[in-house]
């Protein structure tokens, strides 16, 4: 199944400038992990050292967030995930 990944601005320069990937999937958690595979470099980014998925990085689905309990909700074909980061500051 065909997803597209919106990819932020931080991590475009590992994804070949792009801002929008084509990649195959059926879960959210699946996509991440497959885009992480055709890009490694962004696995430090995503991931902890344990390989869990940072708590920073906030993950939506045709522009609705998911949490870490809907990772694994399957998708459909053309949905559009979406990929940010959370800024901390004071």
């Amino acid at each position: 199944m065909s997803v597209k990944v919106r990819i932020p601005s931080l991590l475009r320069k590992y994804a070949n400038r792009q801002e929008l990937l084509d990649v195959t999937g059926y879960s959210p958690i699946e996509c991440i992990h497959n885009l992480v595979l055709q890009f490694p470099k962004m696995r430090r980014w995503l991931y902890d050292k344990q390989g869990e998925l940072r708590p920073q990085v906030l993950f939506f689905v045709n522009g609705q967030r998911i949490h870490a309990d809907g990772l694994t909700n399957p998708l459909n074909d053309g949905d559009e995930v979406s990929i940010f980061f959370a800024i901390g500051g004071g």
